[in-house]
């Protein structure tokens, strides 16, 4: 088979016979009477954290469960720039994690100036998380590959600063991932720059990556 390239964080689905791509939807949009045809993750963003009772959002969540394209609860975080109480952030992200643990789903997780408080919630953290637009230091990204985290590194590898491309070549090759988020820039390139500064073949990197998609998933290893 060809191995696809795969896309694990993107709000501008591109699926096709080369690319799988990973749709992040807020959890409130989502019309539950029209199933989603492909993988997708869903969450409240900590944005919108204030926006729902906690009964309303683990009804939302309960009606993704019905749906075997769903793989993950995200994004969810803490982000200390957006308006919302920052202790409501914490119980609506806690909420989620405990319905990620139930369902043994993995976390797409959202940080924005929130390391601190966002470590604890990781290290207790029964599932996988993934930490998308990731673009952190050494010092952080050390702590974080202690806590068997994941990341996915976007658009930020095109033009890297110094000190997000010492933290990329400490990230083990098995807990990395590649993402398009909100932009518009084929995943293709995103993968082909970072196969320049990893100096890895890009088809090693594409095999490594869909490898810990389908593992991480609980895929199928041809999907």
């Amino acid at each position: 088979m060809t191995i696809p390239f795969i896309d694990i964080h993107t709000h501008i689905s591109r699926t096709s016979d080369d690319i799988i791509s990973v749709q992040s939807f807020h959890l409130e949009e989502l019309d539950f009477k029209d199933p989603i045809k492909s993988f997708f993750t869903s969450a409240i963003h900590p944005w919108h954290a204030d926006n729902f009772t906690d009964k309303e959002i683990l009804e939302m969540l309960d009606g993704l469960l019905s749906n075997n394209k769903f793989i993950g609860v995200g994004e969810t975080g803490l982000d200390k720039v957006c308006q919302v109480d920052f202790d409501i952030q914490k119980n609506i992200f806690q909420l989620q994690i405990t319905f990620a643990e139930t369902h043994q789903v993995p976390l797409i997780i959202h940080s924005v100036r929130s390391w601190n408080e966002i470590m604890p919630f990781l290290k207790r953290s029964k599932v996988p998380c993934v930490l998308h637009g990731y673009s952190e230091g050494a010092i952080i990204t050390r702590q974080l590959i202690g806590l068997g985290c994941y990341f996915s590194v976007g658009k930020s590898i095109l033009n890297p600063s110094q000190r997000l491309l010492e933290a990329i070549r400490m990230i083990p090759l098995t807990s990395l991932f590649l993402e398009t988020d909100e932009a518009k820039t084929p995943i293709e390139d995103i993968y082909d720059q970072m196969s320049k500064t990893l100096d890895l073949p890009l088809d090693f990197l594409k095999y490594q990556i869909y490898k810990n998609f389908t593992s991480l998933f609980s895929l199928p290893s041809e999907i």
